[in-house]
């Protein structure tokens, strides 16, 4: 399929399919957690939903055609940039650098009719996905001021081909074939959702720890009425207990025959006793 083939598309579609698009791929709730089917029903749902009536009705598989045309296009631009920046002298402009990886980018014999995307550009330039499926890229010095970023594992083949003007090396065009393939799973996940997942993360297993001490202060206070009941039954024991070894001890005086204690103290004293014994039952 031809990376320069428009379908029939006007500008404006061009732009509402890319805002749709990076939009639902870069949900940081559900954009991790769909299937690629399920992707495209959102993104042709939401284009569908918010496009001008005017406009005519594109299939899902008209929508994905035709943003892979742009998709390819733009990573291939992005590659032109990054080329056209590692061989700039000093002092040249962003526009001479852009301008210089347009036409680098005709070399490639599916873009001879050159770029063609430039009312999407300030759409889709920052976003990782295009920059040749860069998912874990660093600065690179850049005299001229055009950020972009290089992907620290990118393979380059070095095929000769003309150079389009003083300065510009030889570079390879080519993307990997999995680029290709209609339908492939939704674009690496921004940072976003990384962030968003760790503090799910974080929250489950905060609410984990919460859950466990939860259990274990509940059997903690579980064992500690138990032990609080036994201990309360055991005081109530021994409450009777003492009681009934008092009653014991009271009726054993009642019972002493005042006649036979010779020691008149210790018979004072017993019939004192015996008196304050009746006295409190009698109360």
């Amino acid at each position: 399929m031809s990376g320069s083939r428009s379908s029939g598309y006007s500008k404006e579609e061009d732009k509402f399919l890319c805002e749709v698009y990076l939009k639902i791929s870069q949900d940081p709730i559900t954009g991790h957690y769909q299937s690629s089917d399920h992707f495209w029903d959102r993104v042709v749902k939401a284009f569908e939903d918010g496009k001008n009536r005017t406009w005519s009705k594109r299939s899902k598989k008209s929508l994905q055609c035709r943003f892979q045309n742009i998709e390819r296009a733009t990573k291939k631009l992005h590659a032109c940039i990054r080329q056209c920046e590692n061989s700039c002298q000093s002092g040249v402009s962003s526009d001479d650098i852009f301008n210089q990886a347009k036409e680098m980018l005709m070399q490639d014999s599916r873009f001879k009719s050159g770029w063609k995307f430039d009312h999407v550009w300030n759409i889709i330039k920052d976003f990782e996905k295009f920059k040749n499926g860069v998912t874990s890229a660093r600065k690179i010095q850049n005299p001229c001021d055009l950020r972009h970023t290089s992907s620290e594992s990118e393979n380059t083949i070095h095929d000769s081909i003309p150079s389009v003007s003083p300065g510009l090396s030889s570079f390879d065009l080519n993307l990997d074939e999995e680029d290709d393939i209609i339908g492939r799973s939704p674009p690496q996940q921004p940072s976003g959702v990384k962030k968003s997942k760790l503090k799910r993360k974080n929250y489950d297993e905060t609410s984990n720890a919460i859950k466990t001490l939860d259990g274990g202060n509940k059997q903690l206070l579980e064992q500690l009425k138990k032990i609080s009941e036994q201990r309360q039954q055991y005081l109530e024991l021994q409450c009777e207990h003492l009681a009934l070894k008092k009653l014991r001890t009271e009726n054993k005086i009642l019972c002493q025959n005042l006649s036979s204690i010779e020691d008149p103290n210790i018979r004072a004293y017993i019939q004192s006793e015996q008196a304050k014994i009746l006295k409190k039952r009698v109360d």
